[in-house]
């Protein structure tokens, strides 16, 4: 059997030390003061579930006035939204809300008459009719999608409804949650 000296022994011991401790701090220091890099462990989820009732009827017949679904809280926080999620937003002073994400970051956006083209596809609900928008608001999303913002919109395809056709494109920081059934 190799046996090292004394002196060695505690050299190597004093590295083991260093080395551990070292790494401990950085995590502590990345936890506290960090710019944002993770270390992820196992599962670690970065999402709260809970439980939501849908509260109106603009995404029927995808979500149902009064019907519960789960709500990832936070999942945003580590995960990017994708074309079709159902997403939580929230509006300063009007609420929470449920929407679909049609568009995301460099997505491009454009119109043929009133009807809404992402990619150069016409845009359709989940009963297959085509989004529409009023004159007046298609010059604002013509174009691509700004960084870190998204298109959302309800399941209605009238230019009336109350989601990005009214109150422009959302940010990441107003997505709460993602929506499963």
């Amino acid at each position: 059997m190799f046996y090292l000296p004394k002196f060695k022994k505690l050299t190597v011991i004093t590295l083991i030390e260093i080395l551990i401790l070292g790494s401990l701090g950085w995590l502590l220091y990345q936890h506290f003061f960090g710019d944002g890099i993770s270390l992820k462990i196992g599962t670690t989820k970065c999402y709260t579930e809970k439980s939501f009732t849908i509260t109106d009827s603009t995404m029927a017949p995808l979500l149902n006035q009064g019907e519960t679904v789960k709500e990832l809280q936070g999942y945003f926080d580590c995960n990017k939204a994708k074309r079709r999620d159902a997403v939580t937003i929230i509006l300063e002073d009007r609420g929470v809300f449920v929407r679909k994400v049609v568009a995301v970051s460099s997505n491009k956006i454009s119109f043929e008459g009133a009807f809404l083209k992402v990619g150069g596809n016409i845009e359709k609900n989940s009963e297959g009719e085509p989004y529409l928008f009023a004159d007046t608001v298609r010059e604002s999303f013509e174009g691509k999608v700004p960084k870190g913002t998204y298109l959302v919109l309800s399941n209605q395809t009238s230019p009336s409804s109350f989601d990005s056709r009214q109150f422009g494109f959302v940010t990441e920081e107003q997505l709460r949650g993602k929506i499963v059934k």
